[in-house]
Parts: structure tokens; C-alpha cells; sequence
């Protein structure tokens, strides 16, 4: 072979070489994330395998005979082919840096990505029998066909694909990972524009291996740098013995007792004094709503609670944070003033805010809010206590959750989302044998349910119950109960005798403007022994008034 045909096989050979190695590297470094681990052994391990196959393509260029045949037809064909399938590795990678699986599987972007590589593929296996890109000769030489361009422009495009993802999610990777990937698109399409012109040069496969060497140096370095940050954390036994006891003592709070509210408050005081901070809180994500709520906090003595000012607010305002959230398991502000310009930087500067330090809060795999601290002093560059809780918290949230829809469920009546008969036993049962004070009591009944429901169906009647429940709780929404198929019961307890038949007239007058017809007994006393007995004369008076209706219509 001629001298730089000898010097070209030595350098892809030597660039095979590296990539082996580097893929054997990876494989041994079992601390780096898994999925991100297995899809850059492919890449370093097919750009192997892609400059060995274009190292024999030049060895056995013109070679005689059927071995010569068949090596330089199998060699061209795997370079072909194995530049598709890094890119498609390649491709898979990116979307797994910057994007979430839910991402992933919307993003038009990473479909089109997949369908360019496999349509590359597809293209190089119908060269061999069409000779669409290239043909081998009678000699065995290796010869360009005129749309051999198609075999660059297609790849071009999927890089570009990926190049508007890496601009557009850049601030979801470290500096080092997106430089080493922008390696992968700017080498090889300059490569390619390089060798359209000057034939006989693999520049495009040489600037593979060299953005593979580019890569595998970026993860090192970050591994490394991650490795560094461990052992020094680990270094740290006195702090990290005191972090467990504080964790546990968290814990012990969350798990403590049944009043959830109160374990969750002892905690965030807990976390506060620990951290020396201003403030601590839970913030949680309405996600069908696209806003999020403060529904926890605890302010240190002489700090201004922030709770009430902090519901509704929208989720493009912290953006920024769920990026870092999904990127780096936590969001650290560590002076206010480089937020300048971002969209929450007036509110968190209104509120006195220098130092933030905030960690997701997930469950099933999605952030369902998120646990800050406010200007803490000490250990502030250690995450781990709160990285630590989180997990803790949002099972303590979700339990909290579930209970609560229980205990609604078993007390809320499901047609009309007022109060049960459940719930009305046992308000009678928690008053029982006591004295009630200013308090007004009613029994509304829907006079001839029965009879719509023989004549137009249930559905008639149950659109009666549903439009006289509405009524009712627009205007005592926490005082009202469904006891029967079409009876009501309201009971006011501390409550004036104006206002409390004046809240009454203004739901008969609603459900009258509904053209429904209720019968209603009231009753008002400034103080009695008995509730129950108070009802019983409600029930007794609604009867009478019942009874009246049937008369006047002739129902009787």
C-alpha cells in the first residue's frame, strides 16, 4: 500500500482501537447511570466495529480474487451501515440527557430522529443490490454513484434534529456533556462537507472516532468529578452522623401519631433549625390545573409567613426549577442576584429571600411539588437531608392524600356531594347529651319525587335531588345533609336567629326559582338540652307542611 493509504489504516485502526477500549472502560464504571451507560458502550463499541470495517475497506481495495470480493463488499457495506446505527445510538442518547421518558415519547423531534436512522438503514441494504450510494468494481475498487449525497444528507438531517434539542434543553446538561456532543455533529458535517470534494479521504468516520474519544473523556471527567464530590462527602462522619440523626428523627415525626397536618409542621420546624433557614415549606403541583399551591410551612420567629401569598401561582414561574429538579434531583440558588430577570426573582426578592435551597418531591415517577428551605446558614451546600426526606414525605403526602378521599368518600354523598347520613350520625353523636347554643335546625323534603319518578323516570327525580342540593350548598354548603332519597337536614350550630332564617329563606327562594316544590320545617332556639329533639320538631313541622302540599293537589 501506498504510504498514506498505510498511515490512513493505522489511524482508523488505532481510533477502533481506543473505541474498544473506551466501551470496556464504561462497562467497568458501574457507578455511572445505567441507561446512559448501555447506549454509550453501543456507541463506542459499533464506531469500534465502523473504523475497523473502513480500515479493511482500504486494505483489501483492489485485493484479488473471491476473498477480495467478498471483503471489500462486506467491509463498504458494514461502513455504511454501522454509520446509520451510530447515529441512531447517538440520537437515543441525547433524548436521554435532555429529555423525560414521558418526553420522549411525545416529542414529533426524537420520532423523526428514529425514522430518518432507519430510513438511512434501510437505504444502505438496498444499495447493495441497487447501487444506490456506491458500487465495487470487476477489481474490487470502490466507486461513488451520483446519489451517494443522500448518504450525507440524510444523517445531516437527524443531526440537526439533535443539534435543536441540544440548543434548546442545553441548560439540562453540564457544560462538559453538551460540548462533547456537539463534537459528534460539528466534526462529522464538516468532515462531510470536506470529503464530497476530496475523494479517497474517510474524514467523516475519522471525526466519528474522534467525537467518540471526545465523549467517553466528557463522562470520565463528570464520573470522576462525581467520585471526587463522594469521597469528600464521605469524608464528612461527623456531619453525617448528625444528618442521621436529625433524618431519623424526621421520620419518627412523619410516622408518629395519626394527625398528619402536625407531623408534617414539626417536621419543616425540624428541618428549619437544622439548616439555621428563615423558612421551610411544601409546595404542591395542581398538574391539571398548570399551577402550584404552598400548603405547608414553618416561619422562625420574627420571619413573615408566606403561605397565603403563594397559592395559585403558575407553573411557567418556576420552570427553571422543575428542569433542575428532573436534571439534578435538586434546585440551589445560591445568591438571589444571579437570578436577575428570571420570573421569579421579584417574588422570591419581596420576600426577603437571598439563599434558596429546594428538592423534588415525586411519586410514581412524577414531581408532585417540591421541599424548600429559605436563606439557610449551615449546611447549605449539602443536600442529603433533605434529598434523604423527600422520599419520606411524599409518602407521608400520598397517604395523606388517600385518607383524605377515603374519609370524603365515606362521608360525602356521591349524587350530591353534600354530607351523608354517615356524617349526620355522627354530628348527632358528638353533640349527644350536650347544651347547644344559638342554634337553627331544618328538615326540607321535595314534595312529589314519587310521582316524577313514576311518570318521567329516576333520572327526572334525581335531577330534582342534584338542582335542590345546589341550592343548598351555595348557601350552607358545610352545614347541610342528605339523610334520605329526597330530605335534607341543615343544623347551624352558634349562629343568630336573623341570619340563620334568612340564609334558610334564601334557599327556598332558590329552589322555588328551580320550579321545585320543597316542604320545610324550621326551628330556632337560643339554647336547648337536646339537638335531637330540636330536629324531631323540624321533621315534625316539614310533615305538616308535606301534607298541606298533598291536600291543596289533591295527591291524597
Amino acid at each position: 500500500m501506498p504510504d498514506n493509504k498505510v498511515l490512513q489504516v493505522a489511524i482508523l485502526i488505532w481510533g477502533c482501537a481506543f473505541c474498544a477500549i473506551a466501551a470496556l472502560c464504561i462497562f467497568l464504571s458501574s457507578n455511572y447511570d445505567k441507561e446512559k451507560r448501555r447506549h454509550l458502550i453501543l456507541m463506542e463499541g459499533f464506531t469500534s466495529l465502523l473504523l475497523l470495517m473502513d480500515a479493511m475497506a482500504y486494505i483489501f481495495r483492489g485485493y484479488p480474487g473471491a476473498l477480495g470480493s467478498v471483503m471489500v463488499h462486506v467491509s463498504n457495506f458494514l461502513v455504511f451501515f454501522m454509520s446509520e446505527v451510530v447515529l441512531m445510538c447517538f440520537h437515543t442518547y441525547v433524548c436521554i440527557y435532555l429529555l423525560s421518558k414521558k418526553e420522549r415519547r411525545a416529542f414529533r423531534r426524537v420520532k423523526a430522529g428514529y425514522f430518518i436512522a432507519v430510513v438511512g438503514m434501510i437505504l444502505v441494504i438496498l444499495s447493495q443490490f441497487t447501487h444506490l450510494y456506491y458500487y465495487i468494481d470487476a477489481e474490487n475498487f470502490y466507486h461513488r454513484t451520483s446519489l451517494y449525497i443522500l448518504s450525507l444528507l440524510l444523517p445531516v438531517a437527524c443531526m440537526f434534529i439533535d443539534l435543536t434539542l441540544l440548543i434548546q434543553y442545553r441548560k439540562r446538561v453540564s457544560r462538559k456533556i453538551l460540548i462533547s456532543m456537539l463534537s459528534y455533529i460539528v466534526l462529522p458535517v464538516v468532515a462531510a462537507a470536506v470529503q464530497t470534494f476530496w475523494y479517497g479521504m474517510s474524514l467523516i468516520n475519522f471525526s466519528i472516532g474522534i467525537s467518540m474519544i471526545v465523549m467517553f473523556v466528557a463522562m470520565m471527567t463528570e464520573l470522576n468529578q462525581e467520585m471526587y464530590e463522594l469521597i469528600s462527602s464521605e469524608g464528612k462522619i461527623k456531619e453525617r452522623l448528625e444528618i442521621a440523626t436529625i433524618l431519623n428523627k424526621c421520620v419518627a415525626e412523619l410516622i408518629s401519631g395519626e394527625d398528619e397536618d402536625a407531623a408534617i409542621s414539626n417536621l419543616l420546624h425540624i428541618i428549619s433549625e437544622y439548616f439555621d433557614g428563615d423558612r421551610s415549606y411544601i409546595v404542591q403541583i395542581d398538574e391539571k390545573r398548570n399551577v402550584c399551591a404552598n400548603t405547608y410551612e414553618y416561619a422562625m420567629n420574627g420571619v413573615t409567613a408566606e403561605k397565603d401569598n403563594l397559592q395559585e401561582v403558575p407553573m411557567e414561574m418556576i420552570e427553571s426549577w422543575m428542569d433542575s429538579f428532573r436534571k439534578n434531583g435538586l434546585y440551589y440558588i445560591p445568591d438571589i442576584e444571579e437570578e436577575k430577570g428570571k420570573p421569579y426573582y421579584e417574588t422570591l426578592k419581596m420576600q426577603d429571600i437571598t439563599r434558596l435551597l429546594a428538592v423534588p418531591l415525586n411519586s410514581d415517577g412524577k414531581i408532585i411539588g417540591f421541599l424548600g428551605v429559605d436563606n439557610p446558614r449551615l449546611h447549605y451546600e449539602d443536600h442529603t437531608l433533605l434529598s434523604s426526606i423527600q422520599y419520606f414525605l411524599s409518602d407521608s403526602l400520598k397517604a395523606k392524600e388517600r385518607k383524605e378521599q377515603l374519609q370524603y368518600m365515606s362521608y360525602r354523598d356521591m349524587l350530591t356531594t353534600l354530607y351523608n347520613r354517615n356524617k349526620y350520625i355522627q354530628v348527632l353523636e358528638s353533640v349527644q347529651a350536650k347544651k347547644v347554643i344559638k342554634t337553627g335546625v331544618a328538615y326540607i323534603d321535595i314534595n312529589g319525587l314519587k310521582q316524577v319518578n313514576d311518570l318521567y323516570g329516576h333520572e327526572a327525580g334525581d335531577r330534582l335531588i342534584i338542582n335542590t342540593a345546589r341550592s343548598i350548598l351555595a348557601i350552607l354548603p358545610e352545614n347541610a345533609y342528605r339523610v334520605g332519597g329526597d330530605e335534607f337536614v341543615i343544623i347551624c350550630s352558634d349562629m343568630d336567629e336573623k341570619i340563620f332564617r334568612k340564609k334558610m329563606q334564601d334557599i327556598s327562594d332558590s329552589i322555588a326559582a328551580k320550579k321545585i316544590s320543597v316542604s320545610i320545617g324550621i326551628v330556632w332556639e337560643e339554647s336547648s338540652s337536646e339537638l335531637e329533639t330540636m330536629l324531631r320538631r323540624a321533621d315534625d313541622l316539614m310533615y305538616v307542611e308535606k301534607k298541606k302540599y298533598y291536600e291543596e293537589h289533591g295527591m291524597i
